[in-house]
C-alpha cells in the first residue's frame, strides 16, 4: 500500500521540511501543485530543488497539463527525462484533462491562456500522451518489446507536431533515462477511463467514497477487456492493456490525536471552505482519530485502492503526517 502526499504553497521551506519528514515516516510520493497563479511556487523548479534533499521518495507534479498553449510538449518531455535521470528513477509523470472550467477558468484566463472545453482538453491529452511516449522512447515498451531505436518521430497530430526529432537518448544509442517514466492520468469519465485503461500505469480517481469507486471501477475494468477484445480481434498492438494497472484516490484528510482536537480542525475546514464542502469532505474524506481513519483506509483497500493520494486539511501540519503514518502502518 502507497501513500502520497498532494502539497501546495509558497513557503518553500515548509515545503522542503515536509518532503525531508514524508520520506522519513515512510510516504511514498510527495507531489507538488503546479499553477501559474500566486498559491504555488513554479512546480518543476521545487520538485527538482527535492532531489538531492531526499533519497528514495518519488516526486512529482500533483498534476502537470499538457496544454499548448501553455508550454511546449517537446520541452515538457525534455524535463521530465532530465528529471528522472538526475533523480535515478523517482519521477511520478502525473497529469489529467482538468477541472471545470467553472472552476479552472481562474487560474488560466489572468494569464491570457485559453481553457478549452473538455472534449478539446481529453484529445490534447490523448495527443500529448502519444507524444511524450514517443520522446520517452517508451512507445515501443506499450509492445512488449524492447525500447526502439527509431531515428526520428514524425508525428502530425491536431494540437501537437513533430517533424522528424529523435528520440531522446544517450551517447551509446539507449534510452535517456535509466528507468521508465510512470504515467499517473486522473480519470473519472468514460472518455478520460479509456484513456486511463490505454496509456496510465496509475489510474486516478478523485473524492469518491469506497461504494462510489467500486461502481467506477467495475466500469474500468470493464474497458480494459473492451480493449483487450480489440486487440484479440485486430491481432494489433500498438498499446499495452494495462490489466493490471495501479488504482489511485485523492481524497481529503482530517486526523486528530483526540474528538476535541478533531471537532477543532473540523470546525476550521468548514469555517475556510464553507458548509458544502464540509459534507462533501465528511461523505468522501479520511476524517477521524487514528482507529477511524484506518478503518476508513481499510474500506478503500477492499475495494481495490492500492494507492493514496493525501491532501491534508494543512499539508504541512507535521504532527497529522506522523500521525497518519503511525495509524496505517501494517494495512
Amino acid at each position: 500500500m502507497r501513500f502520497c502526499l498532494e502539497t501546495w504553497g509558497t513557503n518553500y521551506n515548509k515545503i522542503k521540511e515536509t518532503c525531508i519528514l514524508a520520506e522519513k515516516l515512510g510516504y511514498y510520493g510527495f507531489y507538488y501543485g503546479e499553477a501559474l497563479a500566486h498559491i504555488d511556487l513554479d512546480c518543476w523548479t521545487v520538485i527538482s530543488s527535492l532531489i538531492p534533499l531526499t533519497n528514495k521518495i518519488k516526486l512529482g507534479p500533483v498534476i502537470t497539463y499538457l496544454y499548448p498553449q501553455y508550454r511546449s510538449i517537446a520541452l515538457l518531455a525534455k524535463q521530465a527525462a532530465t528529471f528522472q535521470e538526475i533523480s535515478n528513477g523517482r519521477l511520478e509523470f502525473r497529469t489529467g484533462a482538468g477541472a471545470t472550467p467553472q472552476y479552472a477558468l481562474q487560474w488560466w484566463h489572468p494569464y491570457g491562456i485559453d481553457y478549452p472545453k473538455e472534449f478539446v482538453r481529453v484529445s490534447i491529452l490523448k495527443e500529448g500522451v502519444e507524444v511524450l511516449k514517443a520522446l520517452w522512447n517508451q512507445h515501443q515498451e506499450d509492445n512488449d518489446a524492447s525500447p526502439s531505436t527509431y531515428s526520428s518521430i514524425r508525428y502530425d497530430g491536431k494540437f501537437f507536431s513533430i517533424n522528424g526529432a529523435s528520440p531522446f537518448k544517450s551517447d551509446t544509442g539507449a534510452r535517456f533515462t535509466k528507468t521508465k517514466i510512470p504515467i499517473t492520468i486522473s480519470a473519472k469519465k468514460r472518455l478520460m477511463l479509456h484513456l486511463a485503461a490505454k496509456f496510465a500505469d496509475i489510474w486516478e480517481a478523485s473524492y469518491l467514497s469506497p461504494q462510489e469507486f467500486k461502481v467506477l471501477n467495475f466500469q474500468f475494468e470493464r474497458i480494459n477487456q473492451e480493449l483487450d477484445n480489440e486487440v484479440n480481434n485486430n491481432n494489433f498492438r500498438n498499446y499495452r492493456i494495462r490489466t493490471g494497472t495501479s488504482k489511485s484516490i485523492e481524497i481529503d484528510v482530517i486526523i486528530a490525536g483526540s474528538d476535541t482536537e478533531l471537532e477543532y480542525k473540523k470546525r476550521l475546514f468548514s469555517m475556510e471552505r464553507g458548509p458544502g464542502s464540509f459534507s462533501q469532505i465528511l461523505k468522501h474524506g479520511l476524517i477521524g482519530t487514528p482507529d477511524k481513519v484506518a478503518t476508513r483506509v481499510k474500506e478503500y483497500t477492499d475495494v481495490g485502492i492500492n494507492q493514496f493520494l493525501l491532501a491534508f486539511h494543512d499539508p504541512f501540519d507535521l504532527g497529522a503526517l506522523e500521525l497518519f503514518a503511525d495509524a496505517v502502518k501494517g494495512i
